[in-house]
This record gives C-alpha cells, sequence and structure tokens, in this order.
C-alpha cells in the first residue's frame, strides 16, 4: 500500500471539495464519495496479501474456511458502512449516517451468527464433557 497514493488523493480530494462548497454544495459531496471509493479500493487492493496469509494460517490449524469467509465479508461491511456514514455526515445528514451504522452493526452481527453456533457448541461440549 502506498501511503503517499492515499493521502495525496485525500489531500487534493479535500481541497477539491473544499473549493467547491462555497459554490456547489451537491459537488463538493460527489467529490467526497469519490475520494473514499478510491482510497478504499488501494486499501483493498493493498489487503490482498493479508487474506493470503490468513488463509494460510487457517489451513495450518485446521478450521474451516468458512471462518475466513465470515471475517472478510465483516470486515468489508465495516469499511463500506464507514464510508456511507462518513459521507453522510460530510453532507449534514447525521442522523442517517447514524442509522447506517446501525445497519452496519446489524449485517455484522448476522454474518457472524454461524460462528457464535459453533463456538457455543463448542462450549457446550466441553462442559457435557467435564
Amino acid at each position: 500500500m502506498n501511503i503517499i497514493t492515499i493521502a495525496g488523493v485525500a489531500i487534493i480530494a479535500a481541497a477539491i471539495s473544499v473549493l467547491l462548497k462555497q459554490y456547489k454544495p451537491e459537488y463538493s459531496m460527489i467529490i467526497n464519495l469519490g475520494a473514499g471509493i478510491v482510497i478504499l479500493v488501494l486499501v483493498i487492493a493493498a489487503a490482498a496479501p493479508i487474506l493470503t496469509q490468513v488463509q494460510e494460517l487457517i489451513e495450518s490449524t485446521n478450521l474451516p474456511a468458512e471462518y475466513i469467509v465470515i471475517l472478510f465479508k465483516c470486515l468489508g461491511i465495516c469499511f463500506i458502512t464507514q464510508l456511507a456514514a462518513d459521507v453522510c455526515r460530510d453532507s449534514g445528514a447525521g442522523s442517517i449516517a447514524t442509522k447506517v451504522e446501525t445497519a452496519g452493526k446489524i449485517a455484522v452481527l448476522l454474518q457472524s451468527l454461524p460462528l457464535f453456533k459453533q463456538i457455543l457448541e463448542v462450549a457446550k461440549n466441553l462442559i457435557s464433557a467435564g
């Protein structure tokens, strides 16, 4: 990940956004959204080696592959939720941002329910074996 590229995109987008906000506030929001998406894509592309290393780690421990799927789905939900909430806040829609964050939390919970179920099964087996 080239942090200089990400910082450059962020600074340029912020400067353009501030300049446009005086004349066309709706364009300012589009610039913020576009910059957020570009930065998110750069971060995701840079995170690909992490996926490989986590997958190797899970394979070495003989854990089911669905754990990595759940992990990265939740991570994606968090990134997208944060981006959407930040754009809403920048646009002056704080209450919508809060609702987006709540929806993101519920989505993460729904994605991780199978994992919670398996953890409870393991705990139940440990208690009954003892």
